[in-house]
């Protein structure tokens, strides 16, 4: 195992799909482990993942986009499920490194911590096939359509949020939210994809969300990030008492 990981270090695995019929506007599910240790033969054994409350049992022979979260950064790398075990109580997973570790370096990972308010709004088929075709309307929406949520993190690459709703996986949706950056106030509108809604583990009464942002525009991308680093620079000028 890479020496830049640790036990107990999170990971996500994400499914790299090779059949043809396989939609490739529609994102594979994300799923949620953690590094517990490592074989005889090299290859890495982590947590299965569990969705739910229900274990979900990855097939032997797959193969995932892999992300840890470590020390030295995110890393990611290509890794194929090479074993499932079960010892005593605990369901675990191997995982055999099939390319070489690269430390994400793109500007979207980088998250920013945050309580702020959120709304979004669940897309019918409909309006989803006119997004899909270029061809967004806003005309018919009220405001009864929208629902509450609680941004937990920020990135140029999407959201986590939770809300007191479980929505389908793979939705689309539209969110709504403010950032201040200086003496200037904005509102986003973006539309996203929903890779996972699960119930909190701290509290069964809400729901913990991740979006993907759908086909967002550039510039706004870049607002996004902006704000991201500004936020982050103050915050690290205030906590060295510079600020």
């Amino acid at each position: 195992m890479d020496f830049r990981i640790n036990i107990g270090d999170k990971l996500d695995l994400q499914k790299i799909e090779k059949r043809l019929s396989v939609n490739p506007e529609r994102e594979s599910p994300v799923y949620v482990s953690q590094v517990l240790d490592e074989a005889e033969n090299g290859d890495m054994l982590v947590a299965m993942p569990v969705t739910e409350g229900r274990v979900i049992p990855l097939n032997v022979g797959d193969e995932y986009n892999v992300t840890f979260y470590t020390k030295a950064g995110l890393l990611n790398c290509r890794m194929l499920v090479s074993g499932r075990y079960k010892k005593e109580m605990l369901f675990l997973l191997a995982l055999q490194q099939l390319t070489d570790l690269k430390k994400i370096q793109r500007r979207e990972y980088f998250r920013l911590n945050c309580r702020n308010q959120l709304k979004y709004r669940i897309l019918d088929d409909n309006e989803r096939d006119e997004i899909e075709r270029g061809r967004p309307s806003t005309a018919n929406i009220k405001d009864d359509d929208w629902k509450n949520g609680i941004m937990l993190d920020l990135s140029g690459g999407g959201i986590r949020f939770v809300s007191a709703f479980r929505e389908e996986k793979d939705s689309m949706l539209q969110v709504r939210f403010e950032y201040v950056m200086g003496d200037d106030s904005s509102v986003v509108y973006a539309y996203a994809t929903l890779l996972r809604s699960e119930r909190n583990e701290n509290n069964t009464s809400i729901y913990d969300h991740r979006i993907k942002f759908y086909r967002m525009d550039r510039n706004l991308r870049e607002n996004i990030i902006r704000y991201i680093f500004e936020t982050q620079r103050k915050m690290r000028l205030k906590e060295s008492g510079m600020e």
